[in-house]
């Protein structure tokens, strides 16, 4: 039975697709042209098509709290294959022609096998490597444009998965942008400070190759006397966690506290944080090596902050060279097929299975080994979803530790130390190899205005308490000149 075009649509099953379909009637006779898209084809009264998706692109809406609908039109995307054109054509639903499906009757097979990126990585890996010509492929690939240009013949080689580091712009006022960097990237990588909003976060930065030295740039003033302050501008060197005892209204209670020693002029002092303390800060960086990214990977936990410092020279253009910083946030493992140009088949090309939407027609199999092969991997530059879905899909596998509780914070006051990190000017007394500093041992706390006979504990009295001082009492200096100040005479508790 015929039916418009449109009304078959209407009542498609995607679940019966591919669907062939011969055009009976219509405002297309033969000889007569159609084009849409770009795409120009040659509906004749007779010919046989082959439906093999359908894309929606608009539907109807209609606001239900409101008399008036709103209508825009139902427009469907058809891929076409017709059986003497090697390309793929869309056209509307709504064109004014009658079909009649005839799939039943019909050699589907004549037609032209067509394979997406995923129906190839859904092949098994005893089919590999095969000869496929590009009927089309997606535009804003960063590989060379020769390689998936449609008509090209291309080899693919292999399927497999491929290790990634996802990594992120380090900006604050610009839009992110994101990468997938191969592990064989050849360029270096100098460090750059690392922020920690809380000692929960130096807990998890801290590493057995060498001390993590941070700068405070917020004051924290601790609600139990057992427990130390903090005033910006205070440097420390992180240890590692354990448990204290901390009165709380006469009732000893086990605090999870983070160990660390205050550096003074010329010695230390032993000093221990809560673990939810929210403070502020700055990684001292005395680091002046070059790292590739696999040592990075290796001898530092992510996410880590880096700075291009010599550019992959093996690439025409490396855009992590022009970067102001890098946040190395996580290794995630991805789906790739290996590819070439049938004529230079040595040379080959990664393609990310999930972000280069590709299709091909199967010209052959080959069982002829491909010998060595040179794989050319680029750094990728990802948009904000994507970015968004690979965080998604990798966490789903993590588990990672609940966030401590949050503790009332008092005023914050922030310094540009930045600069003054990453050079690595913040310097540590001379000879601290000879110094010792038991870290058992309980500080106490010179926090003016608190009555150690008062309560203790109760954060969110104290942190009435603290508010309703902060408002009256003095505030820590602000701004560069108080940097300098805090460093040319330091003056610390004792």
């Amino acid at each position: 039975m015929a039916l418009s075009l449109e009304e078959f649509i209407h009542a498609l099953d995607l679940r019966t697709l591919p669907r062939v379909l011969e055009i009976q009637s219509g405002i297309y006779f033969e000889g007569s042209i159609y084009e849409m898209f770009g795409n120009e084809c040659c509906l004749s009264t007779g010919e046989v098509i082959k439906i093999t998706g359908l894309k929606i692109k608009k539907i109807i809406a209609e606001i239900c709290e409101h008399s008036e609908g709103s209508e825009s039109p139902q427009s469907f995307e058809l891929p076409m294959n017709f059986p003497v054109r090697k390309d793929i054509v869309r056209i509307l639903p709504s064109l004014d022609v009658e079909v009649k499906d005839i799939t039943d009757s019909y050699d589907a097979n004549w037609f032209l096998q067509l394979l997406s990126t995923q129906d190839l990585f859904e092949m098994t890996s005893k089919e590999f490597p095969i000869v496929a010509e590009v009927i089309e492929a997606s535009q804003g690939t960063q590989l060379p444009r020769s390689i998936l240009q449609p008509g090209k013949t291309i080899m693919i080689h292999k399927k497999y998965q491929a290790s990634r580091i996802l990594a992120s712009e380090i900006r604050s006022n610009f839009p992110k942008r994101h990468f997938l960097i191969p592990t064989s990237y050849k360029g270096k990588f100098k460090r750059r400070p690392r922020e920690f909003p809380t000692a929960y976060d130096l807990e998890i930065a801290k590493s057995e190759k060498e001390r993590l030295h941070v700068v405070a740039t917020k004051a924290f003033h601790p609600p139990h006397e057992e427990l130390s302050s903090v005033s910006v501008g205070d440097q420390f060197l992180v240890h590692h966690s354990q448990t204290t005892e901390v009165l709380c209204e006469g009732i000893k209670k086990v605090v999870n506290v983070l160990a660390c020693e205050k550096i003074l002029k010329k010695s230390y002092e032993a000093a221990l944080f809560p673990l939810y303390m929210e403070g502020g800060f700055v990684e001292v960086i005395h680091d002046k090596k070059q790292y590739q990214i696999s040592e990075l990977c290796a001898q530092f936990h992510l996410p880590f902050n880096v700075k291009v410092s010599v550019r992959d020279l093996s690439i025409e253009e490396d855009i992590l060279a022009a970067t102001p910083g890098l946040q190395l946030e996580e290794a995630i493992t991805d789906s790739y097929l290996l590819v070439s140009d049938f004529a230079n088949p040595r040379e080959c090309w990664e393609i990310p299975v999930g972000r280069l939407n590709m299709t091909v027609q199967l010209v052959s199999n080959l069982s002829r080994d491909t010998g060595s092969l040179v794989v050319r991997t680029l750094v990728e530059e990802i948009t904000e979803e994507q970015y968004y879905m690979m965080r998604r899909y990798e966490s789903s596998f993590l588990h990672p530790p609940p966030r401590p509780p949050k503790h009332p914070s008092v005023e914050e006051t922030k310094l540009t130390l930045l600069s003054l990190a990453e050079e690595g000017t913040v310097g540590l007394p001379k000879s601290s190899k000879s110094l010792h500093v038991d870290i058992s041992k309980k500080p106490h706390s010179n926090q003016p205005g608190l009555d150690s006979k008062a309560p203790v504990g109760c954060q969110n009295d104290l942190a009435v308490l603290e508010k309703e001082r902060s408002k009256s009492g003095p505030t820590a200096a602000t701004g560069t000149n108080a940097t300098t100040e805090i460093f040319k005479n330091e003056k610390h508790q004792k």
